[in-house]
Order: structure tokens, then sequence, then C-alpha cells
């Protein structure tokens, strides 16, 4: 089943608050658009409402055949075609307007009466008629008064579309305050996400802490949570100091009465007591680095490249005082390391110190920033490591303590630290000095 991606909330509100926007420009739109046909329709029924009574106080329905007064008769209705009409019914007599010509409406269109219905015009034109039944002198009139929309409906039409395109330049306008109002109120989130990334790179080591007060809860719990691992890392390797202290001391205390006493126990015994406590020191040794390892916590102090090798390397240069070597530092100005101090203190003080131990003339060291995270790469114009070793060494799960290239057991905790933060690391034949290369990848 495939996994969908999830959304940005600031995409999310954009696009439900677009959503709402839009139904409700559309029904604004809809309500809006409707309203002038409504409004002039209206004031026209008036009119002819008027027009149909003024009408039928000028006839005499008494007189054979029934007949109208012209001065009741508007002269707009005397203009044929005009777009004023009338059409009167009595007692089958049918008066109609010199507008209209020959053309009839059709009496008992409507259900009831008095009503409105539309119709075509004589000459094509969309007409609204008023229908009504007036009586009298006894004798009921059937009145039909019209008017021609056309005009009426251009002007409708020439509004809609300037109303249209005022709508389209205030909807734009509402998108992008829109917008703008949404970056504004997820303004925090941000800032809390821009703390958090440099949380996570060791740029600080707390969250600030005045946010608004939905976020406030998860700040703190994250800051209680980076305060207590940062306790209990420092109570671990505290511990584990003592711990390494109480334990040295009598191992090298039996390591006295051994050599006190070889003379004494067959030596197969002093031998099988050395191993012992040979491998007592290498796992105690292994094991104390280990739990002294921070890995890739969030937080914490980053490690300064620049700053920290020349230190490492000046103090190899003392260790091995019988080396005389040069180094050549390829580092960008400034970088850091987003890591525990003490691992990648561990760590290349390890690859120093197998580089420095084992070149002729030259170490080199190189720190950049790769897509996939932070490549380390150290090497030196040793003897190198044979092809079949190399392979050994490559192989995740290797016991680097046991190689018999003499690059073992510095490595072996380089191997440690690199698995602990998920990290990559290669060895090979450098081709520049000849000797051992070493890359590192730090996701």
């Amino acid at each position: 089943m495939r996994r969908l991606k999830p959304r940005h909330i600031q995409t999310r509100l954009t696009l439900w608050l677009l959503a709402s926007v839009l139904v409700l420009v559309a029904l604004f739109w809809l309500v809006t658009a409707r309203a002038p046909v409504v409004l002039t329709e209206n004031y026209v029924i008036d009119r002819l409402a008027h027009d149909a009574e003024v009408l039928t106080l000028g006839v005499d329905p008494t007189t054979t055949p029934p007949r109208l007064d012209p001065d009741y008769a508007n002269p707009i209705y005397e203009r044929p075609y005009s777009g004023h009409y009338y059409q009167l019914d009595i007692g089958g007599t049918t008066l109609r307007s010199r507008s209209l010509w020959d053309f009839d409406f059709e009496p008992g269109k409507l259900n009831s009466l008095p009503g409105t219905y539309h119709a075509t015009g004589p000459a094509g034109q969309p007409l609204l008629v008023y229908a009504d039944r007036i009586q009298k002198e006894g004798i009921w009139i059937e009145v039909h008064v019209a008017e021609d929309l056309s005009a009426l409906g251009e002007r409708i039409d020439t509004f809609r579309w300037r109303f249209a395109i005022v709508t389209l330049i205030l909807l734009g306008i509402m998108l992008v305050a829109q917008r703008l109002i949404v970056r504004a109120s997820l303004r925090p989130l941000e800032r809390v996400r821009r703390d958090c990334r440099r949380l996570q790179e060791g740029e600080i080591d707390r969250l600030d802490e005045t946010v608004p007060p939905e976020l406030r809860p998860m700040v703190e719990e994250i800051n209680h949570l980076q305060d207590a691992m940062q306790r209990r890392l420092s109570r671990s390797r505290k511990a584990l100091g003592n711990l390494a202290h109480a334990l040295k001391t009598p191992i090298t205390l039996i390591d006295q009465v051994l050599q006190r006493s070889r003379k004494r126990l067959p030596p197969e015994d002093v031998a099988t007591l050395g191993e012992g406590l040979a491998r007592m020191r290498r796992i105690t040794d292994r094991e104390l680095r280990q739990a002294r390892m921070a890995g890739e916590q969030r937080g914490g102090h980053r490690f300064d490249v620049g700053h920290e090798i020349p230190r490492l390397l000046k103090m190899f240069r003392h260790i091995h005082a019988d080396t005389s070597f040069t180094s050549r530092l390829d580092i960008p100005a400034g970088t850091q390391l987003p890591a525990d101090h003490e691992d990648m203190y561990e760590l290349l003080g390890n690859l120093l110190d197998n580089a420095a131990k084992w070149s002729r003339s030259e170490v080199r060291v190189a720190v950049s920033k790769t897509a996939d995270g932070w490549l380390i790469r150290v090497e030196d114009d040793g003897d190198g490591v044979v092809a079949e070793s190399l392979q050994e060494l490559s192989r995740r799960g290797t016991r680097l303590d046991e190689s018999r290239d003499g690059h073992g057991l510095g490595l072996a905790i380089v191997r440690e630290i690199v698995d602990l933060y998920r990290g990559s690391l290669s060895f090979s034949r450098s081709e520049a000095l000849g000797g051992l290369e070493v890359d590192v990848l730090l996701p």
C-alpha cells in the first residue's frame, strides 16, 4: 500500500482557506449576479401594474364594441414595435396597442391573476408581461401589459462583466493577504523548526521557550528530555570513569603478583594467567569505551575540526618523536561537525594516531561537506595495508583488533564510533601518498 507524503501545515491551511474563499466568492457572485435582475424586474412590474390600472380606468366596457379612451394610453404604446405593449380582453373583444400590431398575447397563460410571465415580443425581443383581471361595471377585463427587457439585459450584462473583473481582482488580493496571514501565523512554528535544526546540529543546547502557549508544552518537554539526556550522559561518563579506575587497580595488583610469582609458577600457568589478564584489560577497555560514547544525540557541543585537529597532530608529533612527519590540512574555515565532542575526539584521535605512527614523512587530513553528510579522509605515506587485508578491513563486522598489519585496535574504535552514528567506513590505498587511506562518512 502506497504511503502518502504528509503535507506541510502551511500548505494544508492554504488549501483549505483557498477552498473556503472560492466557495464564498462563488456564492457571493451568484447572489450579486441575480440581485440586479430581481430588483429591476420588480421595478418594471410595479410600473406595468400602474399602467394596467390606468388603462382599465380608460376602458368603457358598456359600449359595443368596448372602447378605450386614447387619453389614458401613453403615446409610446402607439409607436409600432416600441417595446411597450398592452392587450385588453373584454367579453370576447380584444383591444391591443398599435405598437403590438397584430401580435396576440396568450390569455389564460397564468393559473392565477395578477401575475407575471416572460414572452417573446413581435420583433423577437424578450418581454416581461404583467397580467391581471379587473372588474369594472360588472364586466371582467383581462389586461396584459408588457415591456421589452433587451436594453435592461444589456446593462445587466455590462454590470456583471465589470463586477466579475472587480471580483477577480479582490479575490487575488484576498489570496495574497491570506498567504501572508498564514505565514505570519505560522512564524512561531518556523522559528521552533529552525531551533530544532540548530539543536540537532549542536549550535544550541536548548530550545527558546518564548513561544505561543499552544507550542510551549512541546518545547518544554523537548528541553526536559534534552536536559535529562545530558545529565544521564554526564553521570554515565563519570560513573564509568570511576568504574574504570576501580577495575584497573585490582587488575594491576594481580599483574604485579603474577610478575613476582613468575619463578615459582610453571611457565604454562604464567602464560595462561598473562593472556587472561590481557584479555580482561581489552574487554574492560572496549566495554567502557563503548559505554562512554554519546552517539548521534540531539544537541550538545559541536566539534571544531579546524581547532582540534592541529592540537591532535601536535600531540602525536611528541608521542611519535621518532617519526618526523609533516601534515597537510584541507579543512574549510569554521568547519564544525554536528556530533559529540568526546566521540569525535576519540575517532579523529585514533585515525591521526594510526597515520602518524605508520607514516614516513607526511599525513594528510581533509574534511568536507557532501550531499550525504560529512566526509573525513585521513591519508599517510606509510607502507599501507595489503589488498587482502583492505578487503577484510572494509567488511562490516570484521574484528579489526585481530589485524596482523598493526592498524587494528585504533581502527576498531573508529569502527565502533562510526557504527554508533550510522555512518560508513572504508579503507583503500592512497593514490597521492601510497599509504593507507581511511574515509569516514557521517550522515
